[in-house]
């Protein structure tokens, strides 16, 4: 995803914590921005879903996400709170270790 679209569509919402509605919310911002999804056949590159080890399910998922489209311009890049803790520079990326509070209860 480019970053202006990425900034575009404001980013991951916040609302999430646990696993999952984040990457079906994510996709409902793409869709209301007028972007679209593009997947190269197989032969040129392949999707492989991360393990969900040790990850607790959100039970509020599905609620969260049923008014995905009205949090687009108010929840995500420009709403995010948290504390840099570090930065490490690295030849081909940089690895922030951030704080973002803890989950709302």
């Amino acid at each position: 995803m480019r970053r202006e679209h990425f900034l575009l569509v404001n980013g991951y919402s916040t609302s999430y914590w646990g696993w999952g509605g984040e990457d079906d919310d994510m996709y409902e911002r793409i869709k209301r921005k007028g972007l679209r999804i593009e997947r190269p056949h197989r032969s040129i590159a392949r999707y492989v879903m991360l393990k969900h080890e040790h990850q607790q399910l959100n039970p509020s998922r599905m609620q969260i996400l049923r008014n995905a489209h009205v949090r687009i311009d108010s929840d995500g890049v420009n709403s995010v709170k948290y504390n840099l803790l570090n930065a490490s520079f690295f030849h081909l990326y940089t690895h922030f270790l951030i704080d973002v509070g803890e989950p709302p209860k």
